[in-house]
């Protein structure tokens, strides 16, 4: 078994980090460069399992793409797709097959597209029934409700749909990245709540960079048929990655400067600074960095709906703060790469912390952990939030730390220049 030791921090630090592409942004922008009829050039993205899935789907179905270490050019568009059979395999991107399953519906050809056993599990037919309401001609190849699927139709005539909110914001997001191109425009209404909402609107605002503008009115979003342009789009830093960076200011009474972050930035993940300050941080903002001068941490409740990739990171900070923590909006974290509340309970109780759970609100007893070896599921979120304890705590040890390569393969490097 693969396993690493975290070395803690001997005393706090002062130090600088640059953070990658974020691939929120990266794998949003490869759909609209793809969808763009012009070679796009885009500009710090990030390489990682997920968006090198999005660039291989993408790849398969014929769209040239030329990669180098600062710049990725995509110089075809779907008109260029063939009328042919296509095996698509979207590794474990859970946006990679969601975006793309939407795409698949207006190119030529027979698609089938899957995903790893996890992928294959999690829940896909309320996007698969919005896009048959726009006229997609879509089928299970084994079970109702999972991939793989094979897609026959190649447009979509439709114009309205109804799509349920509390899922995946990634069924809205895919849904609107392809209306530009639907012949009618699409009127697509949300039932219900909408969760990670902020995901959504990073979404409206990429398109609306690329040019095209989309309406909202009471849970109503309205797209008319139109044109992305654009020549060349620079990838915003991840707030994602960034997240584990400032936990680890504040639960080490450091101060780390982050590099490549838009402080206004749109992602949703940003708010996770906030939550820091009510539990003693200093935040401080400049031009494109963000500094954590961290103060320790405490007790807090908190509603992260819609941060909910930042829920183990502060459910790690938690198990350190003296107090009863309160964190609801967990329910979505249920349908992830593993069942996220159940393993974060598990791992929490390895090192002696006390946790309870409803459906939709996790609380943690902090107090003083202890270390442990901990089981990260194959799930890239689980192994870095937990890396966060080891800067603090001697004797953490991760269980196949090379999970970080889905979304920050160099996470482990980075962590390793905080020592020196």
């Amino acid at each position: 078994m693969n396993l690493l030791q975290i070395h803690p921090l001997k005393e706090p630090v002062t130090a600088t980090v640059c953070m990658p592409g974020s691939k929120s942004y990266t794998n949003r922008a490869l759909i609209l460069a793809a969808l763009t009829k012009n070679s796009v050039s885009l500009k710090n993205p990030l390489y990682s399992d997920d968006t090198e899935a999005m660039i291989e789907c993408l790849k398969t179905l014929g769209i040239r793409i030329q990669t180098s270490p600062d710049k990725i050019v995509i110089e075809s568009d779907i008109s260029t797709v063939e009328e042919k059979a296509y095996e698509l395999f979207a590794r474990d991107s859970g946006t990679t097959v969601r975006f793309m399953l939407a795409l698949l519906c207006i190119v030529p050809g027979i698609k089938t597209i899957q995903g790893s056993r996890r992928l294959n599990e999690r829940p896909i037919s309320d996007l698969v029934d919005a896009l048959r309401q726009l006229g997609a001609e879509i089928e299970y190849c084994e079970n109702e409700g999972n991939l793989p699927v094979k897609i026959t139709s190649s447009s979509l005539s439709g114009s309205s749909v109804r799509i349920k909110g509390d899922l995946s914001s990634q069924f809205c997001s895919a849904l609107l990245l392809i209306s530009p191109w639907l012949p009618n425009g699409l009127n697509l209404s949300i039932e219900g709540p909408l969760i990670s909402k902020p995901y959504v609107d990073m979404t409206l605002a990429c398109m609306e960079e690329w040019g095209v503008k989309v309406e909202q009115n009471d849970g109503v979003y309205t797209a008319k048929h139109q044109a992305y342009r654009a020549k060349e789009y620079v990838i915003e830093g991840d707030y994602s990655s960034a997240g584990y960076f400032f936990a680890i200011a504040a639960l080490t009474k450091s101060t780390i400067t982050l590099e490549n972050i838009n402080p206004t930035s749109a992602q949703a993940d940003r708010k996770f600074l906030g939550f820091l300050e009510k539990m003693g941080s200093v935040v401080t903002y400049g031009k494109n960095r963000v500094t954590v001068e961290g103060k320790g941490v405490c007790p807090l409740s908190v509603d992260m709906e819609e941060c909910p990739d930042q829920v183990m990171t502060l459910a790690v900070l938690a198990a350190f703060a003296k107090g009863v923590t309160q964190i609801s909006g967990v329910r979505s974290l249920r349908y992830k790469e593993t069942e996220r509340v159940r393993a974060i309970k598990t791992e929490l109780g390895k090192m002696g912390i006390r946790t309870e759970d409803t459906h939709d609100c996790l609380t943690i007893y902090g107090g003083e952990p202890h270390p442990a070896e901990i089981d990260t599921y194959n799930d890239h979120r689980i192994a870095m939030a937990f890396a966060v304890a080891g800067m603090h705590l001697d004797g953490m040890v991760i269980r196949h730390p090379e999970v970080v390569n889905k979304t920050f393969p160099a996470f482990w490097d980075v962590l390793r220049s905080l020592e020196k």
